[in-house]
């Protein structure tokens, strides 16, 4: 309620109403209110399961940490101190396994159905209790205009995001369509690609291509930030949006139809901001993963509904990153954590961090990090 009452008087003062233009409208909520610069993470070691160890996780409707393992397609299930509860799924051929191959996307459902997307844009939806329900392919609907058409768009696998909503999951986008790419159309594709792209999983339809565009900081030094494209967002359980771009230190909300509310943010502290001018294709991937490990950008974004609190990691110098903390739109927090720690979610009384692996020679256990505020 709070969130909302946030929202709402923030939309009196900068009277944006409903323009089309959804960053210059949107005036910056400039607030610090700096209670938290360090955290006191507590490390959990996973009881041990048979990985690949490249997976995703998230917590589940009734409040458990899963962990689904995107080659073996196996979901399981821990309790807050990380004991193993039970597994399900896999690959096979019976109602209870999957033949999704590799797991490129997924998504628990407050229903407790589990959606998982495999690389050809099969959906394949899970009832609570494990059993295949439907498989579909994603219908993409052609369209004259290649801005406009989701044929035009491939997701974002190496930094995937994918929320739900009702009956739609969203995921980010790109194009590297030979008409329609950053580097060979970059005015164009500056002022009008889509990011977020919306799929109603009841009706097997496409459907809306959002987050038109790039903020301003995307127009200086243009070949700067080829590496840095990307989009990151999450959807609370009212349908607002929260949307940040690598390089962008603004975090822009909108409401379910796309309409902007408020947008608030400061840069993180430490970052490398001399990017590499890139005016090629070669030049980008030889530099891609190196720009990616050193140079300063935002690549995550979690909104707590539980406890209206927002968290977004950032790259930074040194052998840590940055993880900011805001609460209705102020900065409440800009702390150092472990590299590559993104905020999961909230079983009272912490907040869990994603999974990652351990990744000591000979190990593949899991670990998860937890904090209170």
């Amino acid at each position: 309620m709070k969130l909302i009452i946030f929202l709402f008087s923030f939309l009196l003062i900068v009277g944006c109403g409903k323009r089309q233009d959804a960053f210059s409208c949107a005036k910056v909520f400039n607030v610090k209110d700096v209670k938290y610069d360090n955290l006191v993470l507590q490390t959990l070691l996973l009881d041990s399961i048979n990985t690949s160890s490249f997976g995703e996780s998230c917590i589940s409707p009734s409040g458990d940490i899963v962990f689904i393992d995107k080659h073996f397609c196996t979901v399981t299930f821990f309790d807050t101190c990380g004991h193993l509860k039970s597994t399900h799924l896999g690959l096979g051929g019976g109602p209870s396994e999957t033949q999704v191959g590799r797991i490129a996307a997924q998504s628990f459902l407050p229903t407790g159905e589990l959606l998982l997307m495999g690389y050809n844009l099969d959906v394949h939806l899970f009832n609570p209790n494990f059993m295949l329900d439907k498989v579909f392919l994603v219908n993409r609907e052609k369209r004259p205009n290649l801005v406009e058409s989701s044929m035009t768009y491939t997701n974002q696998y190496n930094d995937m995001v994918c929320r739900s909503y009702g009956d739609c999951f969203y995921m980010n986008v790109y194009s590297e369509h030979p008409e329609f790419n950053y580097l060979e159309e970059t005015q164009q594709y500056l002022q009008s690609c889509r990011h977020i792209w919306e799929i109603d999983f009841r009706k097997n339809m496409d459907g809306r291509l959002l987050a038109s565009g790039y903020p301003n900081s995307y127009l200086k030094d243009l070949n700067k930030h080829v590496v840095f494209l990307g989009t990151r967002f999450d959807i609370d359980k009212q349908g607002n949006f929260y949307v940040s771009y690598e390089v962008d230190s603004l975090i822009y909300v909108y409401d379910s139809d796309y309409n902007p509310l408020a947008t608030y943010g400061f840069q993180g502290n430490e970052m490398n901001l001399d990017y590499l001018s890139i005016y090629d294709y070669k030049t980008c991937r030889s530099n891609y993963r190196k720009e990616r490990q050193t140079k300063g950008h935002y690549y995550w974004l979690e909104f707590v509904d539980e406890t209206q609190t927002l968290f977004r990691s950032y790259r930074k110098t040194g052998e840590n990153d940055g993880l900011q903390i805001y609460y209705e739109g102020k900065l409440i927090g800009d702390i150092e954590v472990p590299k590559d720690l993104r905020v999961m979610g909230y079983i009272d009384p912490y907040y869990y961090s994603y999974i990652v692996p351990k990744l000591d020679e000979n190990d593949d256990s899991l670990i998860i990090y937890r904090f209170r505020l």
